[in-house]
């Protein structure tokens, strides 16, 4: 009898969005590989998933040698945060600021 898959639930931001519309139809086809296998919880060494330093509150996955998928995972969901190049990465090594009341 064959294995049922267990998916995550997915989200997409409007960064990931925008980032997303301007890849090219190449690194959008790479990129929705990576995206399918992150939902679907297939452990693959090409997307090097690890925490985001120093705050390790975001996650990233390799797309290709030089983009990335910015993420969360919660309570069985994949959130997808944005798309950037591997030299930009840094920038979501913090958590984001909690908005003041």
């Amino acid at each position: 009898m064959a294995r049922k898959q267990t998916f995550l639930a997915a989200v997409w931001s409007e960064s990931w969005k925008e980032s997303y519309a301007r890849l090219s139809a190449e690194r959008q086809a790479s990129c929705d590989e990576a995206a399918i296998a992150l939902i679907k919880q297939i452990s693959s060494p090409g997307l090097r998933v690890k925490p985001i330093h120093p705050e390790k509150y975001y996650l990233e996955a390799r797309i290709n040698s030089g983009d990335r998928i910015v993420f969360r995972l919660e309570k069985g969901t994949v959130f997808f945060v944005d798309i950037v190049h591997h030299d930009d990465i840094s920038r979501y090594g913090k958590r984001p600021r909690s908005p003041e009341r």
